[in-house]
């Protein structure tokens, strides 16, 4: 849900204007060697950053995770890939990094911000905008942005709980603008977080086959204080972090796609 949500009409008027698939990384758009070599690029990373955090990057199946990013990369996009009138299908930003959103500066003398938290927010670059899933955005943004100690004790679920509150939010209040009396219903709490655990393996895929490749130690030094590059290519910590989650959040999707296969092959 988000701009457009679940409007077949409008999400169908968005595709033949703006892009039937919404996002700068989105797999049918990315140079086919990114996937075809992403083995190849995964073992260069680990090289480059011998030694790091073994715990877990030596891991077997971090060790493994460029075949299985590659192996499940299609499956993964798939269900990031909504079409026009299906559930969740909505209008996504598609380059949601940190570097494309403004806020306003508090007023010192009223730390609230006033009776309207989204008043003054500005958002640029919208030429990744289509049809998707909102969850690509928020995942993309968290990764670009959060530090790995924000991540941990739960924070990053709170992160995403927190979005979906402010969704809702905004909603109902754009339900009552339009004098509508349609109840608004929530985003699933459990099926908002399997979307965000999709779309954080899904920008991994694009993460690694674009630049971990040559990513070196020396390179995230010089860097650091890039803050238009995703934090997760230019801080080692925030880099570990990722693939500590990725690692994890593919591993139930690998399990999910087992027990699907092993169904229909039952059936």
């Amino acid at each position: 849900p988000g701009a457009g949500g679940e409007n077949a009409s409008l999400l169908t008027a968005a595709a033949k204007r703006l892009g039937e698939r919404g996002g700068s990384y989105h797999l049918s758009i990315r140079n086919p060697s990114e996937l075809k070599n992403m083995e190849e690029s995964w073992s260069k990373f680990r090289s480059a950053f011998s030694g790091v955090s073994p715990e877990v990057l030596d891991r077997p199946s971090v060790v493994d995770l460029g075949r299985r990013i590659r192996v499940m990369a299609e499956w993964v996009c798939e269900r990031l890939s909504p079409g026009l009138d299906e559930k969740y299908a909505t209008i996504v930003h598609g380059d949601y990094k940190a570097m494309n959103v403004f806020l306003p500066v508090r007023n010192t003398e009223d730390p609230s911000g006033g009776d309207d938290d989204d008043e003054g927010v500005l958002m640029i670059d919208f030429a990744s905008t289509g049809v998707g899933m909102g969850m690509s955005d928020v995942a993309m943004h968290i990764v670009h942005a959060v530090r790995p100690e924000d991540w941990e004790g739960g924070g990053e679920e709170r992160l995403v709980d927190g979005y979906l509150e402010a969704l809702h939010s905004a909603r109902v209040r754009a339900a009552a603008s339009a004098s509508s009396s349609t109840t608004v219903e929530r985003y699933p709490r459990d099926v908002a977080h399997r979307h965000y655990r999709l779309a954080v393996v899904d920008y991994f895929r694009f993460v690694c086959g674009r630049f971990y490749e040559s990513a070196t130690p020396d390179m995230f030094e010089k860097k650091k204080n890039l803050e238009n590059r995703t934090l997760v290519n230019r801080d080692v910590p925030a880099a570990v972090a990722f693939v500590d989650r990725v690692d994890r959040y593919l591993a139930e999707f690998e399990k999910e796609r087992r027990e699907e296969n092993e169904k229909a092959a039952g059936a």
